[in-house]
């Protein structure tokens, strides 16, 4: 993977073009490489241990080696320091074995007691809820989390809304940011359901929020396209209001100078919120998350697929104000204004030294 990065303010860009590397040239005849259409006990085999290891992104154990298998793999080959290719060869199998071997001796060995047996999540029996699963108990959870006031629907079905409000909870609550509800998570959950919803204390003093960094002169805009574009796209239900008026101010912006609006990414905007909402509860202001990395190995992270992406951060009072800011700064206007990017998501979190924060991150698929 070549990765070229133009900064921008404080803006960064990337450009990335993915070669698919080859299988190693020499390894042992007893045992064939596993890859994306093979059908077998060992692939099974395979995404048991990898379920396990937490390397599960969309992994459906099935025997099937598609590629969210192949993506799962290539994770943990970059994790152990293997050659990224998504092919389990002799190499990645036994690493994975190893891993997989100790991970079980690491099982708690001292029985734990449950002091309220009637807690589901207190329960010996209790099962990890994660992306996919289905039932009552998943049922209960979303309801508790939309008590709580995170966007979820009581479906019974854990889906990429409930993935991502796990994840908010276990932010603002200092936990291991999994979007798995294990026992601590759900019994946390529950705990705070049964006392009262948590409602966010939004900040009141509005201050001028900090300059970026003096920006690199930017590459030479490209020729304005569909002169004329309508302003409105469909506006998905999940974004909040403050979010729905920055997508519309960005895409006023672009069609007032024949540039086509930006579609918006769900799945990028839970990547974004996330990045807000650690900001808030971690006091820092940067591109660079304490977490995840840069914002490209974030979005590696959450599954994104890109050929160019950028990112927009500040914090100010409003979102007029926010935005009014990104375009009096170069870096940021163009980001905002170029006719590389095609997609858009945009997070608006209450908290910060400046009332709220705001990240934008764009995308070329």
């Amino acid at each position: 993977m070549n990765r070229n990065i133009k900064k921008m303010a404080t803006i960064l860009s990337l450009s990335v073009l993915v070669t698919m590397i080859g299988q190693p040239a020499f390894a042992k005849t007893t045992f064939t490489p596993l890859k994306k259409g093979m059908k077998s006990s060992r692939v099974l085999e395979v995404e048991k241990m990898l379920d396990a290891l937490h390397y599960d992104y969309k992994l459906v154990v099935d025997k099937n080696y598609n590629s969210n298998t192949a993506y799962n793999v290539k994770a943990f080959q970059k994790k152990y320091k293997l050659k990224q290719t998504g092919i389990v060869n002799k190499a990645t199998y036994d690493k994975l074995k190893r891993a997989y071997q100790a991970r079980k001796q690491e099982q708690p060995t001292q029985p734990s007691t449950p002091s309220k047996p009637s807690k589901p999540a207190e329960s010996n029996d209790y099962a990890t809820l994660k992306l996919g699963a289905s039932g009552e108990n998943v049922k209960e959870l979303q309801k508790m989390l939309a008590g709580l006031g995170y966007k979820v629907t009581a479906s019974g079905y854990y889906d990429e809304s409930t993935r991502f409000a796990v994840m908010l909870f276990q932010s603002r609550n200092k936990q291991p940011l999994t979007g798995e509800a294990d026992a601590k998570t759900y019994t946390t959950i529950q705990t705070q359901y049964k006392n009262n919803p948590v409602q966010p204390k939004p900040e009141t003093k509005p201050t001028v929020p900090t300059n970026p960094t003096t920006p690199v002169t930017p590459s030479k805009p490209e020729q304005p396209q569909n002169p004329g574009a309508d302003t409105q796209v469909p506006l998905p239900a999940g974004l909040t209001a403050e979010e729905k008026e920055m997508v519309q101010l960005v895409n006023q912006e672009r069609t007032s100078r024949g540039l086509a609006p930006y579609q918006v990414d769900m799945q990028l905007v839970n990547v974004a919120r996330v990045k807000a909402q650690e900001m808030v509860n971690k006091g820092y202001f940067s591109h660079t998350s304490p977490t995840y990395g840069s914002p490209f190995q974030m979005m590696d992270t959450f599954g994104i697929r890109y050929i160019a992406a950028a990112e927009n951060i500040a914090q100010n009072y409003s979102v007029s104000s926010a935005h009014q800011m990104f375009m009096n700064s170069s870096g940021h206007k163009a980001n905002i204004m170029s006719p590389t990017y095609d997609y858009v998501a945009i997070a608006v979190v209450n908290g910060g030294p400046h009332g709220k924060t705001f990240v934008q991150m764009f995308l070329k698929k």
